[in-house]
């Protein structure tokens, strides 16, 4: 356990799967409860996540006390119908992501990062990648320091 997940009091990343009804307002309502508590998304995605309309998936800053207010006052809105929220490097948060270099760039993951890839950069092929959601962010991160053109990550999964 790192040192910043063992003080609850210490801000830490956390990701959130919210499932709302596919409505107007919805994503406004679910951003009010975070803005209200002076809480900023650090990224938000909707969509038809696994043909679910209605689907949220979103990360964030916040203190262990900040993240069970936020899931009460979220969970307390009539159009949230299902909320899983984790520590950003949780085992249970999955994503994938596409890395795109400059032609002939070869990039591969780092070795120490567990994912599962796929791609030759230096053939103008996208490196694909799947994995943990801290992994998939460990590899963004270092094609976002070896020149990447484009990288793109889609949260697939919290549980």
């Amino acid at each position: 356990m790192t040192e910043q997940a063992a003080d609850p009091s210490v801000p830490r990343s956390w990701v959130a799967l919210v499932e709302c009804l596919d409505q107007p307002g919805a994503l406004m309502a679910l951003a009010s409860v975070f803005a209200e508590r002076g809480v900023n998304f650090t990224s938000l995605a909707t969509g038809a996540l696994d043909g679910r309309p209605g689907a949220i998936s979103l990360t964030f800053v916040a203190t262990a006390r900040q993240c069970q207010v936020l899931r009460r006052a979220a969970g307390r809105l009539t159009v949230v119908t299902s909320l899983v929220l984790r520590p950003f490097d949780h085992p249970g948060a999955r994503a994938a992501g596409v890395v795109r270099m400059p032609p002939g760039i070869a990039f591969r993951p780092p070795a120490e990062v567990d994912v599962m890839w796929s791609g030759d950069s230096a053939a103008g092929q996208p490196v694909l990648v799947e994995g943990t959601l801290a992994a998939v962010a460990a590899v963004a991160a270092a094609a976002r320091e070896a020149g990447a053109l484009t990288i793109g990550t889609v949260i697939s999964e919290v549980r």
